[in-house]
């Protein structure tokens, strides 16, 4: 596929790779998604060799129910068998980390105290994870002392390569990995700069009890419902849209649910890396704008694999060259510790009912205007 050239204009494509090790042998590179939602993306059909999905092989049960976002994207990776969406998904997600009784109380991997846990499968040792207090529960007739951990920090910091790795085992959310994998998936994390530092606060150990107290019944998650988008734009593009009805949307987006805690143009331009040459987007902006649709064709939304030149784009077997900062791994390139899922669409028509809304210093934000498709046309909703 040619890839597409930077340019001056918002950049249009990109994103990462966390399965090369193992999936190098796919006929088809072309992923699904860097962490799917369900119906996220279609899924082609490559020929793929082995899977990660040992640990919860078998049909689904009919009254089985993800307890989280996590769940819901490794389910449907599970289901679609894409080691690379399942691996993505885990990468940007914290885990449950069983700990020994000997760890030094509320101690994370690597650090001084901390002493790991293993269980014997199959005759092996594995670090068992989990990714939420009903998964554990299944497992485990007691609830252990526990970290809330990132997945990237978990594997940076692995033990030994002769014990295996387990997330939700026996599930149809579990997988199994060898720990070569793990350490090569960790050297992978590393390269493409995917940051295992934890500054934010985690969750305290889990007190020790005899019996888990009931879970509530989980949301049931409809697969219908289409994933909400976002893009940022820069102010001068705000009239084309509104005086012009404007309704197509190109170059890199997120998903809303991965930047609705970035409420001010400081916090957009450092997460997503805004700071490219020429850039119309500034950190000490007093305000900027985002366009908020779903995405009822999320075949249009394909990760941005490659680099900033050629070598870099054949090194991760991609299909995007784009200016500086973009790094081609599926991630937005921000400067500080936020890890956004990045993708990539040329030039799709927004559809009715997608949104425009203006974000200030302050940490506001309003709509702008709503898309009436059908004109089309912009209808202002009085805030600018």
């Amino acid at each position: 596929m040619t890839p597409a050239a930077a340019s001056g204009q918002a950049p249009t494509d990109g994103s990462d790779h966390p399965s090369a090790g193992w999936a190098s042998t796919w006929a088809d590179r072309t992923p699904t998604t860097g962490t799917a939602t369900p119906s996220w993306l279609d899924q082609p059909q490559p020929q793929r060799q082995d899977t990660v999905f040992t640990a919860g092989a078998g049909p689904v049960p009919a009254d089985f129910r993800p307890a989280n976002d996590v769940e819901e994207s490794l389910l449907n990776a599970a289901g679609d068998g894409s080691t690379d969406t399942f691996l993505s998904t885990l990468l940007l997600a914290r885990v449950l980390l069983p700990v020994s009784p000997d760890s030094k109380p509320g101690a994370q991997p690597g650090s001084d105290g901390f002493v790991w846990r293993t269980e014997t499968i199959d005759d092996e040792p594995y670090v068992v994870v989990f990714t939420s207090p009903e998964r554990m529960a299944e497992h485990v007739d007691k609830i252990h002392d526990t970290v809330m951990v990132k997945f990237v920090k978990l594997i940076n910091s692995w033990p030994q390569e002769d014990w295996s790795f387990a997330v939700n085992p026996g599930t149809p959310v579990g997988a199994k990995l060898p720990g070569a994998q793990i350490v090569a998936l960790a050297s992978w994390a590393a390269d493409v700069g995917l940051d295992a530092s934890d500054d934010e606060p985690v969750a305290a150990a889990a007190p020790r009890q005899e019996a888990p107290a009931p879970a509530p019944e989980p949301k049931a998650v409809d697969p219908a419902l289409p994933t909400m988008m976002q893009k940022t734009i820069a102010p001068s593009q705000v009239d084309y849209y509104l005086e012009r009805g404007y309704d197509r949307v190109s170059g890199f987006v997120h998903r809303v649910s991965e930047v609705a805690h970035l409420r001010t143009p400081a916090q957009l331009f450092t997460a997503l890396g805004l700071g490219y040459a020429n850039s119309p987007f500034a950190a000490d902006a007093d305000e900027v704008y985002v366009l908020r649709w779903p995405a009822y064709r999320p075949s249009l939304y394909r990760i941005p694999y490659g680099g900033p030149n050629e070598s870099a784009m054949r090194a991760m077997e991609g299909w995007v060259i784009e200016r500086a900062p973009f790094r081609g791994n599926g991630f937005a390139p921000g400067e500080g510790t936020d890890v956004i899922a990045e993708f990539k669409v040329d030039s799709a028509r927004l559809p009715h009912g997608a949104q425009l809304w203006l974000v200030r210093r302050d940490g506001s934000e309003q709509v702008v205007a709503t898309l009436d498709a059908d004109a089309p046309s912009w209808n202002r909703d009085g805030a600018k």
